[in-house]
């Protein structure tokens, strides 16, 4: 997303009023428009309803735009958060949440704060809070303010800065033994700054993982970890029986999907799945 980012342009009209068309005087009915953002489409943006919303369980972070399939103005938008959803693949979710479809959407939707009078409106949900962008209708943001909106809400702080091998200990397995996670993972990069995507990577696997982070090739812990290519992850996983623990090292990163490796940790060395029957569906239908 840099440089170069046009503006979401608009084509007049906020959001309309949920109506029931009446037939009268014999005439046709225009037939409703489509769908802005369908189910199955290939632009990666999650059709989203009342019943099946970013919740405090959700797995990711998502960047979720309230609209209106008549409103001009939300039409005129589709094309450029297609082109975002792209962008920010791997790092935010992008939902859709057509207010108009039914009396439940359009309740939830107001119930959220969201001016059904003045679609499109934007947001971005984290932890179950939905935090509302100041702009939007017929003066909605750019994709550059809307990424920038989303950074701003990152949680980064779940990262955990380590900055010498000592820290190791502290901040990243004795928190995970005692916050009961299945170990810990530490990114050490020649970077300055926490990537928006190391920061959603902690984010999905919060129940599961404690991540750290050193930033800028530090000499003493690229010594300790013997790294010899930057960026490198290791994860430090506990025994269950007669402590120590068991070092898993990714070295080259950008030849995988990070999230598909962590899952892998998860699968061989989490908790393993029992299925009961009934409530844990009605009890995790909202989780995204």
């Amino acid at each position: 997303l840099q440089g170069g980012i046009n503006a979401f342009t608009c084509g007049g009209g906020g959001g309309g009023g949920f109506q029931q068309r009446r037939g009268g005087g014999g005439g046709q009915q225009r037939p409703p428009p489509p769908e802005l953002f369908p189910k199955n489409s290939s632009s990666g943006i999650a059709p989203l309803g009342q019943a099946k919303f970013p919740s405090k369980s959700s797995k990711y972070l998502w960047v979720v735009v309230f609209y209106d399939n008549k409103s001009k103005a939300c039409q005129a938008i589709k094309e450029q958060l297609e082109s975002f959803a792209g962008k920010v693949k791997g790092t935010f979710k992008v939902g859709a949440m057509n207010c108009q479809r039914g009396r439940a959407d359009l309740d939830f939707c107001k119930q959220e704060g969201v001016n059904v009078q003045n679609l499109p409106t934007f947001a971005f949900v984290v932890n179950g809070q939905i935090r509302m962008h100041d702009k939007g209708g017929r003066n909605p943001p750019s994709m550059k303010q809307l990424h920038e909106f989303a950074m701003e809400h990152t949680p980064f702080n779940m990262v955990h800065m380590i900055n010498h091998p000592s820290k190791v200990d502290e901040r990243l397995m004795d928190t995970a033994r005692n916050e009961k996670k299945i170990g810990s993972i530490l990114l050490l990069t020649d970077k300055y700054e926490t990537s928006p995507k190391y920061a959603s990577l902690a984010y999905q696997y919060r129940n599961s993982f404690v991540f750290g982070e050193n930033r800028g090739k530090t000499l003493s812990m690229a010594k300790h970890f013997h790294v010899k290519k930057y960026p490198l992850l290791v994860a430090f996983i506990p025994h269950q029986q007669g402590g120590g623990f068991e070092t898993i090292r990714l070295e080259d990163i950008k030849s995988q999907v990070l999230s598909e490796w962590v899952e892998r940790l998860v699968t061989k060395y989490g908790p393993k799945k029992s299925f009961s029957s009934g409530s844990s569906r009605s009890s995790n239908r909202r989780r995204r």
